[in-house]
């Protein structure tokens, strides 16, 4: 309770600070002032050195193709991911940066792969890589049993969150900087259209999604499932969540997690959200609320919406359905957002 109270006060004094923000002048000062925190409490970043890409094998499926990447976020720090390329397309595609929650297998897991190969289907390319400490990039690995020594991925998470934090950092940092090499080498491929680039997520992917946007400008669409609410509403119900999920002294400088939506205003911005998700709906709907301050600001008002739906954490086909809308409309795809039955992978 010490804790929640002390969080709460930082809450507030946050909100009394966006309460006298009126012109869009204002937003633009508040949004360098976000900008400008989140890169102190994160960074620095490493220096852009090659990613050493390369295909270490291939999958053809009826209407699409799958080649498996390897590449490197710094050097020696391998990634492991998939690009998924639709047989047809007209000249280059939109690019879909796809972000895995907290699955242990990644992107391989039934419900994201029912949303990529949707998007594939409808003619994005989409490029899944597995976070740290899920699929094939599991940290704290055990010879002996295949899997990790201390647990699934929240574990695997918060075990390098605790070292990081104790050193003064967050382990977002690595997070976001795999993002954002990834996010480099999709935009790298010749199949693409580098200025018609997204990111998409759901739960820890959809945290992913957040930061990754909020940090390129590259992102030009960014939709976020399960994940957007306010720090007011988890601290009065589950609590803070794994190590990843936590910048490193975030509070103390005024940081919420609306602040990764209205630093990217005006650019187009999805969230998708439950009812009865653990990530409370009333923060959800109150980060909404106080985001589309920004956009209005800008007369960009349709540019964020939300998708609501009753269900619990995660997709409905409702928010499914309504990404690949919005998807469509903002990349410059058209075509039926409708979902299709699509046969997954073992």
């Amino acid at each position: 309770h010490h804790l929640k109270d002390m969080g709460q006060a930082h809450m507030a004094r946050r909100a009394s600070t966006l309460a006298t923000i009126e012109s869009l002048d204002a937003w633009k000062r508040r949004q360098a002032e976000v900008r400008r925190v989140f890169e102190a409490v994160v960074g620095p970043f490493p220096e852009r050195t090659p990613l050493n890409a390369r295909v270490t094998g291939q999958l053809q499926r009826p209407g699409y193709r799958i080649e498996k990447i390897l590449f490197e976020s710094m050097p020696g720090f391998r990634i492991t991911g998939a690009l998924f390329l639709p047989d047809r397309r007209s000249a280059q595609a939109p690019g879909i940066l796809f972000c895995s929650g907290h699955s242990t297998s990644g992107f391989r897991a039934a419900h994201y792969q029912q949303v990529i190969l949707n998007l594939v289907r409808k003619g994005f390319v989409v490029f899944a890589f597995d976070p740290i400490g899920q699929g094939e990039r599991v940290q704290y690995f055990d010879a002996d049993t295949g899997k990790s020594h201390i647990g699934g991925a929240t574990k695997e998470h918060s075990y390098a969150g605790n070292q990081c934090f104790i050193a003064g950092r967050s382990v977002v940092r690595y997070f976001i900087w795999d993002g954002l090499r990834a996010l480099d080498y999709l935009a790298s491929r010749p199949e693409v259209d580098a200025e018609r680039l997204a990111c998409h997520g759901n739960s820890g992917g959809g945290a992913q999604t957040a930061y990754i946007a909020a940090f390129d400008e590259r992102v030009k669409v960014a939709a976020v499932s399960g994940y957007l609410t306010n720090f007011k509403w988890i601290l009065r119900s589950l609590g803070v969540q794994d190590g990843e999920q936590n910048f490193y002294q975030g509070w103390a400088h005024g940081l919420d997690l609306p602040d990764l939506v209205q630093v990217r205003a005006p650019r187009p911005m999805l969230m998708m959200v439950t009812t009865r998700d653990f990530f409370p709906i009333r923060g959800a709907r109150e980060a909404f609320a106080e985001s589309q301050r920004v956009y209005d600001a800008y007369g960009r008002s349709g540019h964020l919406q939300k998708v609501e739906d009753d269900g619990p954490h995660g997709y409905t086909r409702k928010t499914r359905e309504t990404l690949y809308g919005f998807l469509q409309e903002h990349l410059a795809l058209p075509g039926d957002p409708r979902e299709e039955d699509i046969p997954l992978l073992t």
